[in-house]
């Protein structure tokens, strides 16, 4: 015979094994961090800060380690004054001036930078120094090439169509797939 008492008792044990499991589901978040709150760059190039400029999407284009290098990113510039941003690669160097209040963009024509050498093969990190007014960064920034074709307008001397032949797929290809 089923009373009242037992069912109150059933739903009562019902209640905290729902409990139970709910803490159990998710107890692992609450000690294991967030992967959606970590920051990175979002892209192909990084970020980095030196000084008073942001740098935004960094990296070089080029078709291999010695030949010239174009910088692509942005670099923002929040201050009131206008701001030099030195970029050294295996023993070459640039400066880009970054004016105050201003996003430059590096894609932009107006705004092209080119290293004598990127010190990296495309595929790469190059060792790259940041520097403004005596604070200095060095980080490892990527390197590209033309494989991809958003990058191909960017190279200097331009696209050369074999530095990726041998990633096109072919039919003759063993397996026929």
């Amino acid at each position: 015979m089923t009373t009242a008492q037992k069912i109150r008792g059933r739903r009562a044990v019902a209640a905290a094994a729902l409990a139970v499991m709910g803490l159990g589901a998710t107890g692992c978040g609450a000690i294991n961090p967030q992967a959606t709150t970590a920051n990175y760059a979002p892209s192909d190039g990084i970020s980095l800060n030196v000084g008073d400029v942001q740098a935004r999407n960094l990296m070089l284009v080029t078709n291999s380690a010695e030949e010239e290098a174009r910088v692509l990113g942005s670099l923002v510039n929040n201050t009131e004054n206008a701001q030099s941003l030195t970029l050294s690669v295996d023993g070459g160097s640039v400066t880009i001036d970054v004016p105050a209040m201003t996003t430059t963009k590096l894609e932009d024509d107006a705004n092209k930078t080119i290293l004598p050498s990127a010190g990296a093969e495309p595929g790469a990190h190059a060792e790259v120094t940041a520097a403004i007014d005596g604070i200095t960064s060095e980080e490892a920034v990527p390197v590209v090439n033309g494989a991809l074709a958003e990058y191909r307008p960017y190279l200097p001397g331009g696209y050369d169509e074999s530095t990726v032949e041998h990633l096109e797929h072919s039919e003759d290809a063993e397996g026929g797939h």
